[in-house]
């Protein structure tokens, strides 16, 4: 793999992998879908769930749309409990449960990331429930606003 252009849906024409990075292997009782991406159409961040994750959000999208969930959030107020405790729902997180809390948890951090680091996108596909019921992210995604690079000297670094 090192040395080898790794081609995917994201990028086509391929990138020269120059790193491969290991980790425990991971048990998950379930894979689910997780991001907070800056929507156009809302003018503000919007979150989005599926209790369907590791594998192309659009192909789930696509065949099959009602597991997809979203909710705005208001730039102004930040994210809500309430947001966070449907979306958990929305997972098929068991409501009261150690993984229905550590999701919450998750998108709190989330939102606080994706503000205090001017992102433009986090994805977490897939984030996995263990069978202990910690909530991980197997693997992520994270865009940056390009002109907040004087802001973000460290990130742009």
């Amino acid at each position: 793999m090192l040395g080898q252009e790794l081609v995917t849906k994201q990028a086509p024409s391929g990138i020269l992998c120059h790193k491969v990075f290991l980790m425990e292997r991971m048990y998950m009782r379930r894979e689910m879908y997780l991001s907070l991406l800056m929507d156009r159409g809302s003018q503000g961040p919007l979150l989005i769930a599926s209790p369907r994750g590791g594998t192309s959000i659009e192909d789930i999208a696509a065949s099959n749309p009602e597991v997809i969930f979203t909710e705005p959030i208001d730039l102004m107020e930040g994210i809500e409990h309430d947001t966070c405790v449907r979306m958990a729902n929305n997972l098929g997180l068991e409501e009261g449960g150690v993984s229905h809390d550590k999701a919450i948890t998750l998108m709190k951090n989330m939102y606080n990331m994706f503000v205090s680091c001017d992102c433009t996108q986090i994805e977490f596909n897939p984030l996995a429930e263990t069978p202990e019921g910690d909530i991980v992210a197997c693997d992520a995604k994270v865009n940056f606003d390009d002109n907040a690079e004087y802001r973000q000297p460290s990130i742009f670094a």
